[in-house]
């Protein structure tokens, strides 16, 4: 059958102009805007909250925090506009280009001129009231590159040259990231090219091997450093030392026990009051907990879930392997650091510096969570499967991979390439 986007040039003396209908407008997924339009208003609501005494205390201005998030706000919108109107596949092309910026990123936070320091890590380059955490763009530009490789090897993705690639994909970024020294995002970053691998098709045999030797790395590196030891002992016991390592963990633990079932009302926190530090960044949900209570912190859970569920969605109905393995993996990005983040606050995994998306204090990560939505929008405009998400639990991890339903396929349809 002859498509009829090409018909004016299979037919002799056509016009090109005349035959060709117009381009249909892109139709993004309203969901996915709905729900990140909900977290980033409410994001900047609870910032106010949890930030405004301590920006009195420190700046004479309780709205400090609020502004600097809101222009990252606004950059991170721009980039999402303008990512979700650009054809997706056109990131593969950029790829090169945007893994090598990373890099360049990456080492100028060892510029003195231009690096900041905090807390004995070099992680951030000052860009005016700004502090940019290259790390954070480095995620995006990796998956980015290695989604764009395993698509171009997608028939050939157990071939020992296809993984050595890979590999050099990925480590550099890696090794850069640790030395600053940023554990955390070392082992996000591995932990997701993993996931992107296994959804690409990676067999169950490599996968495990995969899994235990990162694993094992990973465990040598988290141990090396005392300081991180400290960490994981105190989350085995964080009452064991409340005026100690386990100080911010019990406090966030209080502040959500005061919270009850309704919460103390918006803009009643104690906790927030030099009690819990740093209340607007990673422990910014205890805050929520205490306000809004344990109805809040479930309506805030069900976003992030309703989240996860719209991006696999718009992984199953990807047209291509590029667009499905990209958007299943950006998707896990946002919805597993939102549950790392709200495990750390109620204490079921050890303490770890990762911001709660689109809720958390943090210019860059506000800014790459959001373009990384742009992509996900460029993908669902051009979606081609339109049946229910899920019919089944099968179907269900079908989509999780990226994979398209197992359904008879429908007239007019296109099909993965």
């Amino acid at each position: 059958m002859t498509d009829p986007s090409t018909a004016a040039t299979l037919v002799p003396g056509a016009s090109s102009t005349a035959a060709s209908p117009a381009a249909a407008p892109r139709k993004y997924d309203l969901w996915l805007i709905c729900l990140t339009a909900a977290l980033v208003a409410w994001g900047l609501l609870m910032m106010y909250s949890a930030s405004s005494f301590l920006a009195v205390e420190t700046y004479k201005d309780p709205w400090h925090y609020v502004v600097r998030q809101g222009i990252a706000v606004a950059i991170g919108l721009a980039a999402l506009v303008g990512l979700a109107m650009t054809p997706y596949r056109k990131l593969a092309d950029w790829a090169p280009t945007l893994w090598g910026a990373s890099i360049v990123l990456l080492l100028l936070v060892h510029v003195p001129v231009i690096s900041h320091s905090a807390k004995g890590a070099t992680r951030w380059i000052e860009l005016g009231p700004l502090h940019f955490q290259p790390a954070e763009f480095a995620k995006l530009a990796t998956l980015i590159a290695l989604a764009a490789w395993l698509h171009r090897n997608r028939g050939d993705i157990h071939n020992k040259n296809t993984i050595l690639v890979a590999g050099a994909i990925v480590v550099p970024q890696l090794l850069c990231i640790i030395v600053q020294p940023d554990f955390g995002s070392t082992a996000i970053i591995a932990v997701l090219c993993g996931v992107m691998y296994a959804l690409a098709g990676l067999r169950t045999g490599l996968m495990t091997v995969a899994a235990t030797g990162g694993s094992f790395l990973l465990g040598l590196v988290a141990i090396a450093q005392p300081y991180r030891m400290k960490r994981v002992t105190s989350f085995l016991d964080p009452f064991a030392n409340c005026s100690g390592d386990g100080y911010q963990v019990c406090q966030s633990l209080l502040a959500m026990h005061q919270g009850g079932l309704v919460g103390r009302g918006m803009g009643e926190s104690v906790a927030k009051m030099l009690y819990l530090p740093e209340p607007y960044n990673d422990f910014i949900a205890a805050v929520l907990g205490e306000e809004l209570g344990l109805i809040g912190v479930v309506v805030l859970i069900l976003c992030y879930l309703a989240l996860a569920l719209v991006g696999f969605r718009i992984a199953r109905r990807a047209p291509d392997t590029f667009g499905s393995i990209l958007a299943s993996t950006f998707t896990v990005m946002i919805v597993g650091q939102a549950c790392l983040n709200l495990g750390v606050v109620m204490s079921v995994v050890p303490p770890k510096g990762l911001v709660l998306p689109f809720m958390s204090y943090g210019a860059t990560a506000m800014m790459m969570n959001l373009a990384a939505v742009g992509v996900l929008l460029s993908i669902s405009a051009e979606g081609v499967d339109n049946a229910p998400a899920y019919a089944g639990l099968q179907d269900f991890w079908l989509a999780v991979r990226g994979l398209p339903a197992q359904r008879p396929a429908m007239a007019g349809r296109g099909t993965r390439a």
